[in-house]
């Protein structure tokens, strides 16, 4: 795999590059050399800005295999980095995960008798424990049990 600031060191070598081009072709008098030199730099600009987008790209692509290798499990309903929450202590929103994000959740809490964790990011809340309801019953002797 290519470091990944070798886009960005490509690009700043570029910049310098055209910045020392530009000033020696300030200081030249001749018309067809510095018509040449100009030309160059506008090449250079282009390779300037190839390398920027090329760095732009490869680092999407990066995030979309981040997702597909066996970097995060999946222990229903959530996802968990393996090797940064190997005790599952930090769940990722499902939801979210889908669309390329790792967007944490909530601590659980609790809504009528059932558990939920909410997103941090989307807001969606998620079932986390379903508690049957206790029923009272109201008693011969008129007591509520």
């Amino acid at each position: 795999m290519v470091d990944p600031l070798t886009g960005w060191t490509i690009v700043k070598t570029a910049a310098e590059a055209g910045k020392k081009l530009y000033e020696v072709a300030k200081g030249v008098k001749d018309y067809e050399t510095k018509q040449k030199l100009n030309e160059i730099l506008d090449q250079l600009n282009d390779l300037k800005q190839q390398a920027s987008e090329l760095e732009d790209e490869n680092r999407e692509l990066r995030e979309k295999l981040r997702f597909k290798d066996e970097s995060y499990e999946f222990v229903n309903p959530f996802y968990y980095d393996r090797a940064k929450d190997p005790k599952h202590e930090t769940p990722f929103c499902p939801k979210c995960f889908v669309a390329q994000k790792t967007a944490p959740m909530s601590k659980p809490y609790q809504s009528g008798n059932d558990l939920y964790r909410r997103c941090l990011a989307c807001g969606t809340p998620i079932e986390v424990e379903h508690r049957p309801r206790q029923h009272e019953y109201f008693s011969p002797s008129g007591e509520w049990s």
